[in-house]
């Protein structure tokens, strides 16, 4: 009563039929197709393009990698060609400007000897015009103060120039000095 209701049953044995075998490898067989046809033929695709897929977005993605350091080289390149062209500038600039500054000297230079000639040339313009006029007060002086010594006078033209010789000669000895 209380033992295994298998143990119960007289004559049970585990037999093998072979028609149930047959009919077992049949649904397998069938199971196989119907999977490999079904599934397995969809899901190797699915496999296959997602593969693809990743193949190329990893190609992609090299890709992109290379172009980046293609243009990271470039962007490089054209920074130092920057960097040569605005330190050239800045050299053009500062020998332009050296040179704006050196003609400006030179035409400052230029222009206060020019003035400094003319105001010695003005000098001694005004020299030779009061040492003129003061020959020839001097000479009418000289002559009138001869006639009244003298009491008589001289030719007015043979005295003064007789004077104005005189004073030529004493005006270019004080020169000389």
């Amino acid at each position: 009563m209380f033992g295994s209701p298998l143990a119960a049953e007289p004559g049970f044995s585990l037999t093998v039929d072979p028609y149930w075998i047959l009919v077992s490898l049949v649904q397998f067989l069938i199971l196989y197709w119907l999977l490999r046809r079904f599934l397995w033929v969809p899901v190797m695709k699915a496999l296959e393009t997602r593969a693809a897929k990743i193949r190329e977005g990893l190609e992609l993605a090299e890709a992109a990698r290379l172009d980046r350091e293609r243009l990271k080289q470039e962007i490089e390149t054209l920074l130092a060609q920057a960097r040569a062209e605005a330190n050239a500038i800045a050299d053009r600039t500062a020998q332009a400007a050296e040179a704006a500054a050196a003609a400006t000297r030179a035409e400052a230079k230029t222009e206060a000897d020019r003035l400094r000639e003319r105001g010695r040339l003005d000098a001694r313009q005004l020299h030779d015009q009061a040492l003129a006029q003061l020959r020839g007060e001097l000479a009418s002086m000289v002559v009138l103060a001869a006639s009244r010594l003298l009491g008589r006078e001289i030719s007015a033209e043979q005295h003064r120039a007789l004077i104005e010789q005189s004073l030529s000669e004493a005006g270019s000895e004080l020169r000389k000095n």
